[in-house]
């Protein structure tokens, strides 16, 4: 059945000589893999293809796609894509990619089995598109781009830190009123931090929220620890190693 929806894409790789697997993240479907044949191939009969060159596909690019879907296939096929957005600063800023990067990574490690997510993803293209073209600074989006994507996935954190229960049990995935007997916690300081980014209702809002590029990084790994709790099979993600070498921006 062909049917048309939007996409994210999350991995290519190669296959054969001349093809990819394209593993997207579809407005309709969830996340799914697609044989596109013949787009590493210089040939006329590939090149004359409605969009499929081996650029469409690039992680992190929005799609629009006419796709055929089988509920028991595991690999689909595409019959033709085109952008739905043309990034305008992105490629020329490795700062704005290495995020876009651990968003798109964050996305694939988590989105496991092939279900639509509609309100992730519009949450994903949305965030996408601020980070290509905000003037704000961009230093707390991983964070809030963690929570807030976790929340969508149903595996969010509570909203209700306070002084009674100002420590993060990351295990538990909850606040709680004494420092836990393990060492997956949070402290009262990076609870409260914590708490403000969860509260955030916006990108705006959250790159207001003064942090020190020590707390981020320290922040963005105790996220990575609570999701390994509550994700099955969810392992580190190798655009972080990318994004603490080039994200090394002053305090705001």
């Amino acid at each position: 059945m062909l049917q048309k929806t939007r996409g994210i894409v999350l991995r290519a790789v190669k296959y054969g000589e001349t093809s990819l697997v394209v593993t997207i993240f579809t407005e309709e479907w969830g996340v799914q893999s697609y044989l596109v044949s013949g787009v590493r191939s210089s040939s006329a009969k590939a090149s004359s293809r409605p969009g499929m060159r081996a650029a469409s596909f690039q992680p992190g690019n929005l799609l629009d796609m006419v796709a055929y879907y089988h509920t028991r296939k595991s690999l689909q096929r595409l019959s033709e894509v085109q952008f739905a957005y043309l990034y305008q600063h992105m490629p020329a800023d490795p700062v704005r990619t290495a995020v876009m990067l651990y968003m798109v990574e964050l996305l694939w490690r988590v989105l496991q089995h092939p279900q639509p997510f509609k309100e992730l993803f519009a949450f994903a293209v949305e965030q996408l598109q601020w980070l290509d073209t905000t003037t704000l600074g961009i230093g707390n989006e991983p964070l809030y781009f963690t929570l807030h994507a976790a929340a969508l996935l149903g595996v969010g954190l509570p909203d209700d830190f306070d002084d009674a229960r100002p420590y993060l049990d990351l295990r538990e995935g909850q606040f709680v009123s004494a420092i836990p007997a393990h060492p997956d916690y949070l402290d009262a300081a990076d609870s409260a931090v914590t708490a403000r980014l969860l509260a955030c209702r916006s990108s705006d809002e959250a790159s207001t929220i003064p942090l020190s590029q020590v707390r981020r990084r320290k922040l963005i790994l105790h996220y990575q620890d609570y999701l390994r709790w509550h994700v099955p099979g969810f392992t580190a993600l190798h655009a972080l190693p990318t994004l603490f070498q080039l994200f090394d921006l002053p305090e705001t």
